[in-house]
This record gives C-alpha cells, sequence and structure tokens, in this order.
C-alpha cells in the first residue's frame, strides 16, 4: 500500500466516501489519511493534538499509550484547537467549535455524542448518561466507552462523575479531573440573568431603594432574585435588619459574614464583604484569618464568634459550651442576632451558588472559592 506523504498512515475504512478525503489517498476503497500530532502545554499536563487536514483526531494524555500513528508537525486543525484551548482554560471559551474526527464503534460515538451535551459547569452521572442512550443497565458500559473517548476536554468525560458525586473513572486522573470541573465551575454562566427596574414595576421600587450599584444598574444578587418580585421585597425585610440595624457591631457581624461566606465556598458573598469588612475596620490580615477560622490567633470574642459561625455551619446549633462563654459578652438580644446572621447568609450563599450569580464589577474574586 502506498503511504500517503510524511509518515505513518492510518487507515480509516470510510468506503467510497471520497467527500471525506482531505490530505490522503485513495486505494482499494480505503483512505489513507496523513496524521500529524503537536504536544499542547496545559494546566493539566502536556497533551498530544492529533489531526488529520480535514478534523481533530484526538487530545491525548500525557499517560496515554496509544500507538504513534502519526509525524510530529502541525496545520491548521491542531492550529485551530491550540488556540481554543488555549481560550478554555482562560475561562473565555465554554465551547469548541472544531471539525471532529473521533474513531470507535457506533456505540461508543452515541456515548460521546451524549457527553458533548452536557453543558460547560454541569454534571452527569454514567446512570444518567445511560438513561440518555434509553438503557440504564447499561452504565458500566458507558463508563468503559467513556474511557475510550479519543477526544480528551473537547469531548467532555470529565464532566460525569458517579453517582455519589465521586471523581472516578478519569483517564487524565482524578487531579485533572477535579481541576477541570472546578475551573468550569467558577467560570460557568449564571442560571438567571439579572433583571433590571424596567422589567417591572414592583423591581423600579425596590432598586431605587439601594439596591444598586455605583453604575445605577441593580447588584447581580439583587437583579437575580428579582426573578421572583415577591420573594425579594419579603427577604430584604429580614436582611435589612441583619446588615443594617444588627445589635452586633459592624465589625463581629463582618467576621460572622466573612467565616460563612468562605464555610459555603461562595465567591460572591466572600468578595462582597471583603469589601464591606474593610469599610468596618478589619484589615486585610485579619480578613485572610478569617479563612482559617477560631484556630488562628484571635481576642477571645472574635475567636467565639469564628467558633459560633463553624458550629451553625456544621451542626446546626451552637454547643453548650460557646453559649456559655458567649452570652459572657453578648446580651440576649446579640445572641440572637449571632444565630439571624449566620443563618441568613446561609441562605444568601445558596442563592448565590445555586444561579451561579456572577461577581459585580470591583468586587475581589478569591481563586480559592468555587
Amino acid at each position: 500500500m502506498k503511504r500517503s506523504r510524511g509518515g505513518n498512515p492510518e487507515v480509516l475504512r470510510r468506503a467510497h466516501d471520497r467527500t471525506a478525503v482531505v490530505d490522503g489517498l485513495w486505494q482499494d476503497g480505503v483512505v489513507v489519511v496523513s496524521l500529524v500530532k503537536s504536544s499542547y502545554a496545559s494546566p493539566v499536563g502536556r497533551l498530544t493534538l492529533v489531526a488529520s487536514g480535514s478534523g481533530l483526531r484526538a487530545v491525548r494524555w500525557p499517560n496515554d499509550s496509544s500507538p504513534n500513528e502519526a509525524r510530529s508537525g502541525r496545520n491548521e486543525v491542531i492550529a485551530k484547537t491550540a488556540e481554543q484551548l488555549d481560550q478554555y482554560f482562560a475561562g473565555q471559551r465554554r465551547e469548541f467549535d472544531l471539525p471532529l474526527e473521533p474513531v470507535g464503534t457506533p456505540f461508543q460515538m452515541s456515548v460521546w455524542n451524549v457527553l458533548r451535551s452536557i453543558p460547560y459547569g454541569s454534571t452527569m452521572s454514567y446512570g444518567e448518561q445511560a438513561a440518555a442512550l434509553g438503557d440504564t443497565k447499561k452504565a458500566r458500559a458507558v463508563g468503559s466507552a467513556n474511557g475510550r473517548n479519543p477526544l480528551a476536554i473537547v469531548v467532555p468525560c470529565h464532566r460525569v462523575i458517579g453517582s455519589s458525586g465521586s471523581l472516578t473513572g478519569f483517564a487524565g486522573g482524578t487531579k485533572a479531573k477535579k481541576f477541570l470541573l472546578d475551573m468550569e465551575k467558577r467560570h460557568a454562566p449564571a442560571r438567571l440573568p439579572v433583571r433590571a427596574a424596567d422589567e417591572d414595576p414592583r423591581l423600579a421600587e425596590m432598586f431605587a431603594k439601594g439596591l444598586t450599584s455605583s453604575t445605577g444598574e441593580p447588584l447581580n444578587i439583587f437583579g437575580s432574585l428579582a426573578h421572583h418580585p415577591d420573594l425579594l421585597r419579603r427577604w430584604l425585610v429580614f436582611a435589612g435588619h441583619v446588615l443594617s440595624k444588627n445589635t452586633i457591631a459592624p465589625r463581629e457581624r463582618e467576621l460572622l459574614i466573612l467565616r460563612t461566606g468562605w464555610n459555603c465556598n461562595s465567591r460572591y458573598e466572600w468578595g462582597q464583604h471583603v469589601l464591606i469588612a474593610r469599610e468596618c475596620g478589619l484589615s486585610d490580615s485579619e480578613i485572610e484569618r478569617v479563612t482559617v477560622g477560631p484556630s488562628a490567633r484571635w481576642p477571645d470574642v472574635d475567636r467565639l464568634l469564628l467558633t459560633a459561625a463553624d458550629e451553625l455551619h456544621v451542626d446546626h446549633r451552637l454547643s453548650d459550651a460557646t453559649w456559655r462563654s458567649l452570652s459572657t459578652h453578648l446580651t440576649n438580644e446579640q445572641m440572637l442576632d449571632v444565630i439571624a446572621t449566620v443563618g441568613n447568609y446561609h441562605l444568601v450563599a445558596m442563592f448565590l451558588n445555586s444561579l451561579r450569580v456572577e461577581l459585580d464589577a470591583g468586587v475581589p474574586d478569591d481563586p480559592r472559592l468555587g
């Protein structure tokens, strides 16, 4: 058999499909396509990109032991793939727009097509993937097909997890899988768009009372909750008490809120209250120590407040020891406001995290939070 120019051929059995031949030769009903490969340095390791002149054949992990069927080189497909991977890892691309040429069985192809339907920043279990194919009993076969996916990242098998949420069964390793999922979670689009004041008379009235930024636009949290104006209006009464009429001093209130935002892994809550905490007298070093919690060096009352925030987060109650110690410094009203503050900002974090509310302009982003 005559070799295509430049290296070892891969034989693709596309009988009589001459229109698919680019950068290749035709012989005896078989297309012989010349493949090139190029190394790509990524945050999850050095990947190998393999492509023909017409499509991307593979994106391989460093530990991939597939046969070396391609010559080293670069073509338009590889250049476009590298460019889109750069955009993806920078958080600027959520979908790949590439010509794909994976080689697999019909079942594998159907499994990989389901992978491409999983939205950026979302996950699916193996059972759900099997159900999407019409047979929940094929979860194990689906997992095997995922493991043979030749187009890592571009065809996102990293978005499939165990039914318990475990990061299992990934050719690139669980560390890489966690990195990709965490990165996508950080850059995932908001689930609800921010509503404007002119969309509903009720919103115009509420937004006029100080729910907007310096630009006059609603803060993203309020614009997101504006999809339920009645809920927003009623919640604001309680939230206004916690933030503005709290019997706890502003500095101590912000310790509770920051610790709650950190415990709830809420980027938005943490970032917004870093700004507010600075205005209330907390230094940047103290704000950083909040991430450590009560075990860091704190004055007694600060340590007890952080302990209270942790206990309410984990146990949903204050321990007898914390109640006794904290109540020697605080009144009964203040003790109730401690619980109300932590409880309210747990609710806020649930809204923010579930709706994927994007950070407002000027709010600091901590990469340690999801």
